[in-house]
């Protein structure tokens, strides 16, 4: 009888088959997880994706605005050259508006400086309006629009300017024998219409000037909202600037090249010999 180990409970094998619930929980918590994290991840990459599409439209209508401040501001530096040379021009006696010098003078003027505006950023800005509404950015949409709406009207008002002068000039030179003198040059130099014309590019050089800081200050204003620093849009606004010789290493051939001789009627074959008849 001594020799009999004594089985106690704890040492007694379990025969209790497995509870099929548990392994059901865990599979649902595995599913559920592994769903979690998936969405997760993925939501956290389409907003990062979002995020960098935003500051890249950002950066487009910044940089748009930047260079369209870039660009009236040299246009700003060759109205005050034009209303130098006009002032030139409009304090010369009569007898001195027919002279060589005057002409040449005259002839700086007929040479207009383009205002314009490439419009993609806008149009890429306004097909994705409802994404900044819905970000809240109402101060943004706010500058921007206005931005836009301001390069327009002093795109439409440059042009419309030279339109006058280019009118005028064409009045005179269809009716010559309305105005006195010799010469186009000193019809139009003596032609009241034409004089106050001239006198008008120094009020223009200084509009364009403020324009340019106008928009630039807005400008800092929007890149405070968006968190993006001056010199990131500035680096992209005129990342194109750089000259397409120099990027493909070559001289762009001029139109000259491609012009060839009139074709003289006599050197031609009979009509029939050429096509082949």
């Amino acid at each position: 009888m001594d020799d009999i180990p004594i089985i106690t409970e704890a040492s007694t094998p379990s025969n209790k088959p497995a509870k099929p619930w548990k392994y059901i929980l865990y599979t649902i918590l595995g599913t559920t997880l592994s769903i979690l994290l998936t969405f997760g991840t993925s939501q956290m990459v389409a907003q990062h994706r979002r995020a960098q599409e935003r500051k890249l439209t950002a950066l487009m209508v910044m940089g748009n605005i930047e260079k369209f401040a870039s660009n009236i501001e040299n246009v700003s530096q060759k109205m005050a050259m034009y209303d130098t040379i006009a002032t030139y021009l409009l304090a010369m006696p009569v007898d001195s508006l027919d002279s060589p010098e005057c002409e040449a003078l005259h002839n700086l003027l007929l040479s207009w400086p383009l205002l314009t505006h490439d419009k993609s950023a806008e149009n890429i800005f306004s097909n994705s309006i409802e994404t900044w509404k819905n970000m809240g950015n109402f101060m943004f949409i706010n500058g921007v629009g206005k931005m836009f709406a301001q390069m327009d009207a002093y795109e439409k008002m440059h042009t419309e300017f030279f339109d006058e002068i280019q009118q005028r000039i064409k009045y005179v030179k269809n009716n010559p024998d309305q105005f006195p003198g010799n010469t186009i040059d000193l019809k139009l130099l003596q032609d009241k219409v034409y004089r106050s014309l001239l006198q008008r590019y120094h009020t223009r050089a200084n509009q364009y000037l403020y324009a340019a800081y106008h928009m630039r200050y807005v400008n800092k204003f929007m890149m405070k909202l968006m968190d993006i620093s001056e010199e990131e849009v500035v680096e992209f606004a005129h990342k194109d600037d750089t000259s397409a010789e120099e990027i493909v290493g070559e001289k762009k051939k001029s139109l000259r090249e491609f012009v060839t001789p009139a074709l003289d009627p006599d050197s031609l074959p009979d009509i029939h010999t050429w096509l082949g008849r």
